[in-house]
């Protein structure tokens, strides 16, 4: 596996509303700190928009596990994409 390998996604529409979303949860937070909102407000609006991220990073390398490992283990190249997986999955809960 690389990590310019394609995948076809059936989701996409629903990956596209997601970042915008999160595009505007993060837009939002700057326009709080313009706005001298207090900062509580706005390490709520941070925390969502991370959680938000996250719950997009899980939803991504779900779909990467069900689709590419799955083909990978079953061209014998198991172990590549399964390690390529457990890589990013580190760098996930750092």
């Amino acid at each position: 596996m690389t990590s310019s390998a394609k995948t076809i996604r059936p989701n996409k529409d629903a990956l596209i509303k997601r970042v915008n979303r999160i595009n505007g949860q993060v837009s939002a937070v700057g326009r709080m700190i313009d706005e001298e909102r207090y900062s509580i407000d706005i390490l709520h609006q941070v925390t969502a928009a991370r959680n938000a991220l996250d719950a997009l990073s899980l939803q991504l390398l779900e779909e990467h596990a069900r689709v590419s490992v799955d083909a990978a283990i079953g061209s014998k190249k198991g172990d590549a994409a399964v390690e390529e997986v457990l890589k990013v999955v580190r760098q996930l809960v750092k």
